[in-house]
């Protein structure tokens, strides 16, 4: 299946056609072994085209939504809990705006984009790499009908390495951090079980291209214009607004192109952390024409930094992009239970996942920059 239909179905689980391949194959043979619960990875959010083997059918399916953020390996481990707001108000970098509450979501966004025209990529030069740092909270857990299951918060770390010659060999470290944090259920979490460990969640793996499961279908190429996994997908942008939007329609023609699908696109495609800074000013042009987008929050912290909070209200969801007010720059995502939550046991409201992005330059492979 290609990566943007994949996408497309795991937006949300009652809109599905047919569930992700992988992900079916895995529910079949569950539900051999076990007539009774299947443990499925819940709020799945891009399947990228590297991060499954064809061993994950039969031994677990990766369900990590990826965040972005520099770490420190030798400094304490992230708390499960999702950022909570900013409590400081006097370190408030929207001060050099003007009133972010009077202000709506496409001023936002083209202000932001006006602070991107001209910023500059640090260089990756011959055998360095792109480093891309991502810190996430991904809901997993068991489902065993629309109205009983239960949902566990993870906490993930994945650090990623892209040569400047994207064809040489890419790596990525995958680390689960934490698995406690009981979202709720249709049972208390005293009978609900933590789902297991797969061996696609934590590791090490090296590939050309990124093609870290060569085995995996459908086969990772390099090059690809349609993986935004890829610098090839960036490439073939236009740099037109107008012209991005439409391409965010085309890429979404099959659910529509509603804005919820559209706004989900685009995010998606920022927290690649792959998108060069001249390009990044016009794509906030482009979703600033999606209809709908609000500001949700004028301090919305996320892992420490603290930036401005647009979004789309859904019934299911409300998906949060979050931006740097005084650089532009793409911070990460938040997602909130909406008033009809895709788990009947998850209260509305509830945070069920976040996102954080930097980027950095590596001077080796495996190397994580100081900050």
């Amino acid at each position: 299946m290609h990566e943007l239909d994949e996408t497309l179905e795991l937006l949300h689980r009652d809109a599905r056609t047919a569930p992700a391949d992988l992900a079916a194959a895995r529910a079949k043979l569950m539900a051999e072994l076990d007539a009774g619960s299947t443990v499925v990875p819940l709020r799945a959010r891009r399947a990228r085209r590297f991060a499954l083997p064809v061993a994950a059918a039969v031994a677990g399916v990766v369900a990590a939504t990826i965040v972005v953020v520099q770490a420190d390996p030798s400094g304490p481990a992230p708390t499960a809990a999702l950022p909570a707001p900013s409590a400081n108000p006097t370190a408030n970098p929207t001060a050099n705006w003007p009133d972010i509450k009077l202000m709506s979501a496409v001023q936002v966004l083209n202000r932001a984009a006006d602070l991107s025209v001209g910023a500059v990529d640090q260089p990756v030069g011959p055998g360095q790499f792109r480093y891309v740092a991502e810190h996430t909270w991904v809901g997993r857990g068991v489902q065993s009908s629309d109205t009983t299951g239960y949902t566990y918060l993870w906490e993930q770390q994945i650090d990623r390495w892209i040569p400047a010659d994207a064809h040489d060999v890419w790596q990525e470290n995958r680390k689960i951090v934490h698995t406690g944090k009981f979202l709720g259920g249709s049972q208390p979490q005293s009978q609900s079980p933590e789902p297991e460990i797969t061996d696609t969640d934590q590791g090490q793996w090296q590939g050309r291209c990124g093609d870290f499961f060569p085995k995996a279908k459908p086969a990772k190429k390099c090059d690809d214009p349609a993986d935004w996994d890829s610098p090839a997908f960036y490439a073939t942008l236009p740099h037109d607004p107008a012209a991005l939007y439409a391409k965010l329609q085309a890429m979404t023609k099959g659910r529509g192109s509603t804005p919820t699908v559209m706004f989900h696109f685009g995010i998606e495609i920022l927290r690649a952390g792959l998108m060069p800074a001249e390009l990044r000013a016009q794509w906030y042009r482009a979703l600033a024409r999606i209809p709908g987008i609000t500001v949700l929050a004028a301090e919305a912290n996320l892992d420490g930094r603290t930036g401005v909070a647009l979004g789309l209200d859904d019934r299911h969801e409300i998906r949060q992009l979050i931006i740097d007010p005084v650089t532009g720059q793409f911070i990460g995502e938040r997602q909130i239970a909406g008033a009809e939550p895709d788990e009947a046991w998850i209260k509305p409201g509830t945070e069920i996942g976040a996102s954080a992005i930097t980027t950095a330059v590596a001077d080796r492979l495996g190397e994580v920059p100081a900050k």
